[in-house]
């Protein structure tokens, strides 16, 4: 059992860029999605700056970047091509960041409920999960589907966290962007910006209550959170 004393009553993580380096991954998709098209094949670290906000999101700003026309583009050709790609990528379990594992283990031990709020496709997500040797470590998995709300609004995390039965004010999420930590600012929950990840500009500017470097050391700043909340 948890002690509201040392631990919050659940921690929500984000994906990409805080669990998970995907760029490669993204990347590999998007020159699957964009090679017919004759489009400058994306490496790790110009497919980076089109993360965020899911996999239709990336899309359009490849889109844009390339100068080209959604209107003349086969928009359903392409999420399929990418889709296809991003799954096998992701089903080989890449990208890893260092203490992921570690971390998630003591929280787990520690009896603090994990939830996972990804703006990645939740089909992927599972893949993703599964193929990391994540998936145990979680009693929620939620990733992006049709007609449900996307962080940073703060309903994303209400869905997160409806199978462990909490409320956004008594957990803490976890991630890297300005829709992570907005989400949880709307929503009333405390929030860590890992400094590693995907954040469009300075992550101090994110307005997270703390910033982190390293997966090792968030369970010492989760329990300093929770200490001054109490």
């Amino acid at each position: 059992m948890t002690s509201g004393r040392d631990w919050p009553a659940a921690v929500i993580f984000d994906l990409d860029g805080t669990l998970v380096d995907s760029a490669p991954d993204i990347a590999r998709a998007l020159n699957a999605g964009f090679g017919p098209l004759g489009i400058e094949p994306y490496t790790a670290a110009s497919a980076k700056a089109l993360i965020g906000g899911g996999a239709r999101a990336a899309i359009e700003r490849a889109i844009a970047n390339a100068g080209l026309e959604i209107a003349r583009v086969d928009m359903a050709a392409l999420y399929a091509r990418f889709m296809t790609a991003y799954a096998e990528a992701s089903a080989e379990g890449r990208g890893l960041y260092p203490g992921a594992h570690e971390t998630l283990s003591e929280l787990k031990s520690a009896g603090v409920p994990l939830a996972l709020c990804t703006n990645k496709s939740h089909d992927i997500a599972v893949i993703a999960m599964r193929a990391l040797d994540l998936t145990g470590y979680f009693t929620s998995i939620l990733g992006a589907r049709d007609g449900q709300p996307k962080k940073p609004d703060p309903r994303a995390l209400d869905l997160a966290l409806a199978p462990i039965s909490v409320g956004a004010a008594d957990a803490i999420m976890i991630g890297d962007s300005a829709a992570d930590i907005g989400a949880a600012r709307a929503a009333g929950c405390p929030s860590i910006a890992m400094s590693y990840g995907y954040a469009k500009g300075p992550v101090a500017d994110l307005g997270a209550d703390r910033i982190v470097d390293r997966l090792h050391d968030l369970p010492t700043v989760i329990k300093a959170i929770t200490a001054a909340r109490h």
